[in-house]
């Protein structure tokens, strides 16, 4: 859910075979991990996908859901080398982000269910520790309510139970391009760099870094779409949960804990002086927080 403010922009933020033999080589980044990448077909579309590590039976890996607008890269950079040191990674492009082409229909948190699960089934991973950012949190939501059987752990960051939860100038925003935030919620919005670095992950995109206001128009009316979970349906989420938002995030810290209020198996948390653009950007904190839910998690969570 990312609110972008550059250009008159404005929008917050996306049966399956292997359809290319999977590339490895060696990350720098993490030291000698191996990096796996290919693309599975999902609804016709080629769905970009990494593992980092080596899947394994005995093992539930991390699966990790970017935000609208954002990509594995831009959204993971600075979580990525700490997860892995502890557990093998799944990292998903949704339709229409980085390195995911765009197709010719709505992006829906239930056509992003589908597209993730269709990438799950294809590496025949059955069960995941989901963490996911903004509209990545949403998605991971949307599992915890119509897959529960499919998540072992679930941690969102930066996501509100609907529309109405988020900021009123930011829902406004959203609806009227025209619409000029007050200097408290302007300095929240992403800069004119920071839209740069979006735009950046779109550049080997199959279908044309030109995706990337494609991508934008359709995220715009995604987020203004009727979306959001039921106060029955935040309550029907089983998986051991972990909400985080920031001090100055897109939603109000009492919203985000009347969330936490109605899921029975969920643990909170805020961070100090962050916001939603920075969220991701704190693995001295989130990273301990996330091995906690894991490790305190029920059944085979605890054990991973």
């Amino acid at each position: 859910m990312l609110p972008i403010a550059a250009n008159n922009l404005v929008a917050v933020v996306g049966v399956a075979i292997l359809t290319s033999l999977s590339a490895v080589a060696p990350s720098a980044a993490h030291d000698q991990l191996t990096v796996t990448w290919a693309r599975i077909t999902s609804n016709g579309l080629d769905i970009y996908y990494e593992v980092h590590g080596e899947l394994s039976p005995d093992e539930t890996p991390v699966l990790l859901l970017h935000g609208g607008m954002g990509s594995i890269s831009t959204d993971f950079a600075a979580l990525l080398p700490a997860l892995v040191t502890n557990h093998t990674v799944i990292g998903i492009e949704q339709q229409g982000h980085g390195r995911t082409g765009g197709r010719d229909a709505a992006i829906t948190l239930t056509s992003m269910r589908a597209d993730t699960l269709a990438v799950l089934d294809a590496l025949k991973v059955e069960r995941v520790h989901v963490i996911g950012f903004s509209m990545g949190g949403m998605l991971a939501l949307e599992l915890g309510v119509h897959a529960p059987e499919r998540l072992a752990t679930l941690t969102a960051l930066s996501v509100s139970q609907n529309v109405d939860g988020m900021h009123p100038e930011i829902v406004k925003m959203n609806r009227d391009p025209s619409y000029r935030p007050s200097p408290e919620v302007a300095a929240l919005l992403p800069s004119e760099e920071d839209f740069a670095a979006m735009r950046t992950a779109f550049a080997d995109n199959p279908s044309g870094p030109e995706q990337f206001q494609k991508t934008f128009e359709v995220m715009n009316t995604f987020i203004n779409s009727d979306w959001g979970w039921s106060d029955e349906e935040l309550a029907s989420i089983s998986a051991p949960t972990l909400l985080v938002v920031a001090d100055r995030d897109f939603m109000s810290i009492g919203h985000a804990a009347s969330m936490v209020e109605r899921m029975p198996e969920a643990q909170f948390a805020v961070l100090p002086d962050t916001t939603h653009l920075t969220i991701t950007s704190r693995p001295e904190w989130l990273v301990p927080m996330v091995q906690n839910r894991i490790a305190t998690g029920s059944g085979k969570a605890a054990k991973d």
